[in-house]
């Protein structure tokens, strides 16, 4: 007797999901004070075309899409989040992954890790305690995946 196990398809664009976060008060490498956040969040992709390798510095993939992790930072002020525009990187770049087999789906955990400065000489750069995050992926194919959210992430 045989039995056949059916392989589960996915779609083709890309689909992100918070998964967990870190937040603490730390010290960088030279010593300085900063606000260190670890975001932790799960895709999956059915034709498994997620990264980018380094060889990839042409058409399509320069531009915008140099970058396949894009994120926008929101801060709580007064109960309301507004968006921080100034943050000078937000956008990463997940390297190239080789699925492997008949089933060409990936599914994988992804963390990403932002650090802000929060003085320097006595001027607080980033002092807020409650920020959120929005962020999706781009797969090879430029399918944009759904944009998700973090939770209220909040610094003790």
């Amino acid at each position: 007797m045989m039995s056949c196990k059916k392989i589960q398809s996915y779609s083709n664009i890309p689909e992100v999901h918070f998964k967990s976060y870190t937040a603490q008060n730390s010290v960088d490498l030279l010593g300085n004070k900063t606000k260190a956040v670890e975001l932790v969040f799960t895709f999956i992709d059915g034709d498994g075309d997620i990264g980018l390798r380094q060889i990839d510095t042409v058409a399509p993939y320069i531009g915008k899409y140099k970058n396949n992790f894009f994120s926008t930072l929101y801060v709580k002020e007064n109960g309301e989040y507004k968006e921080v525009a100034n943050i000078s990187v937000s956008n990463y770049t997940i390297p190239y992954i080789e699925p492997q087999g008949q089933n060409k789906t990936l599914k994988a955990d992804v963390k990403v890790k932002y650090e802000y400065a929060i003085s320097q000489e006595n001027d607080t750069l980033f002092n807020y305690d409650t920020i959120m995050y929005e962020y999706y992926i781009v797969d090879r194919a430029l399918n944009q995946s759904n944009i998700d959210s973090t939770s209220d992430i909040v610094f003790e």
